[in-house]
């Protein structure tokens, strides 16, 4: 189609069976790349100067860049895919974060251009949650909108993000309880030695030291030296229900050492025993690669020799929760190895290691030094639970 220029930029005339009309066409740059704007179908040239004047004030305002009109869910997408590409979460933060986002965001705001959330009506829907859930899993469910806004600030989404800060009010939905007190943790052992086999009581016992579930049933045979008669335990896979083959930690850092004492040691030179015994019956033959605790087959015979089930640790606990009246879970056990640790006088940069927070200041080319806040950790705990 031909267009013909007229007395006025950017505004052009057009033949068509009903006769003249108008046509607008701005360009411009967006972001360092040439782009347009344009409308048709115009009557007038009065229309015509109306238009332009329209798209010149978008552009002004910033209107058509995309970024500027991307809505929360888009956002969302984009967010969750670059953590997940980057290896900032793995499969199981997936899971969570993603199942947290679509429940308590996706229908409230994902509709909602990013520049229109509003601090106001955002805190209000935060307070509202405080009715439902205590204050601490509040505080967690905004840190997770937080951190998605104040990401879209960083790549140029947004100038600034309205929702910092907010105030997060008091719940009268109680914290869980996440905290043993000595006596507890003594009362819940003493319980588990009673009532579990040695091979239960070692992957519980395993916990003491800090270690997480998935970390626990990701052991290998070559994961352990023995050093001193205990063994070091080297922490690099870890087994979950979404992962259940293995894979890498939960975070770079997770990587670490952990010393066991003399009685764990004991118990895990026996749990692999019994181990190879049960894999041997089931016509494998476990070699140095593999996970050291296997399924005896107790629920499901075709199970026996596999690797053990992620929920198993977790059944566990709750059998010996519920014979000793003591509620406990392998994460308690994680915050008990912690408070006791730092009772006894270890650093909380050496309780980061341990635990497999923060590894800031060690690196793989350190491994003595790693091996040695292992042992002072073990050696406090230990003392402190006595």
């Amino acid at each position: 189609m031909k267009y013909n220029k007229t007395k006025y930029p950017n505004i052009y005339t057009y033949e068509t069976k009903k006769g003249k009309r108008y046509y607008v066409r701005r360009k411009f740059k967006l972001h360092g790349k040439q782009t347009e704007v344009s409308a048709s179908g115009l009557k007038t040239v009065a229309e015509a100067r109306q238009a332009l004047a329209e798209i010149e004030n978008k552009i002004a305002n910033g209107d058509y860049d995309p970024r500027k009109n991307m809505t929360v869910n888009d956002y969302w997408q984009i967010y969750s895919e670059n953590r997940i590409k980057t290896g900032r979460w793995a499969p199981d933060t997936v899971m969570t974060k993603t199942s947290w986002y679509n429940h308590h965001f996706s229908k409230q705001f994902g509709a909602t251009l990013l520049k229109d959330i509003k601090r106001t009506k955002y805190e209000a829907y935060i307070s509202s949650l405080l009715n439902s859930y205590s204050r601490a899993t509040v505080i967690q469910i905004n840190a997770l909108f937080e951190a998605m806004v104040t990401d879209a600030v960083v790549n140029g989404y947004l100038d600034k993000n309205p929702i910092l800060k907010i105030y997060i009010g008091k719940s009268n939905i109680p914290t869980k309880k996440k905290r043993l007190s000595l006596e507890e943790f003594r009362a819940w052992d003493e319980c588990a030695r009673e009532i579990l086999s040695s091979y239960d009581y070692t992957m519980a016992r395993l916990t003491y030291f800090g270690l997480r579930r998935s970390e626990v049933l990701g052991i290998k045979f070559s994961s352990l030296n023995l050093v001193n008669g205990r063994f070091r335990i080297f922490l690099d896979e870890s087994r979950t229900e979404r992962r259940p083959e293995g894979g890498r930690m939960k975070t770079r850092t997770s990587k670490r050492y952990v010393l066991l004492d003399e009685e764990t040691t004991e118990l895990l030179q026996k749990a692999m025993m019994f181990a190879r015994r049960i894999a041997k019956e089931s016509n494998r033959i476990l070699g140095q690669n593999d996970f050291i605790f296997v399924d005896e087959g107790a629920n499901l015979k075709k199970r026996r020799g596999e690797p053990i089930k992620y929920s198993h640790i977790a059944t566990i606990f709750k059998k010996v929760s519920a014979e000793s009246e003591i509620h406990a879970s392998p994460h308690m056990m994680r915050h008990f190895f912690a408070t006791q640790g730092q009772i006894a006088g270890v650093s909380i940069e050496h309780m980061a290691v341990a635990l497999g927070h923060s590894t800031s200041y060690m690196t793989q080319q350190y491994t003595h030094i790693k091996d040695e806040v292992a042992g002072e950790v073990t050696d406090s705990f230990l003392r402190a639970i006595k």
